[in-house]
């Protein structure tokens, strides 16, 4: 899968891009962080592709695009992160 950068509010209890991991660190970072010898991440793109029938039924991809389907969310906790790639 991608890398969760951004906060979800429906279904996924992540609140603040505080608490997570991509958003914050670089995948270097976190492949030191979490002692591997290799850290890669799925496209979106690919993750969409292996997804049966995804363009009918229209995935929620919010918490790695930050293109949110409702306007409730906290501005402050959907800014573009800064870590870079």
């Amino acid at each position: 899968m991608p890398a969760h950068r951004l906060p979800c509010f429906y279904g996924v209890d992540t609140p603040s891009k505080r608490d997570l991991i991509a958003a914050n660190k670089s995948i270097e970072e976190i492949r030191r962080f979490i002692e591997a010898d290799s850290l890669a991440y799925l496209s979106l793109d690919g993750l969409l592709r292996s997804c049966q029938d995804q363009e009918k039924i229209g995935y929620c991809t919010a918490c790695y695009t930050g293109n949110y389907p409702t306007q409730w969310v906290d501005v402050e906790d959907i800014l573009p992160v800064t870590v870079g790639i």
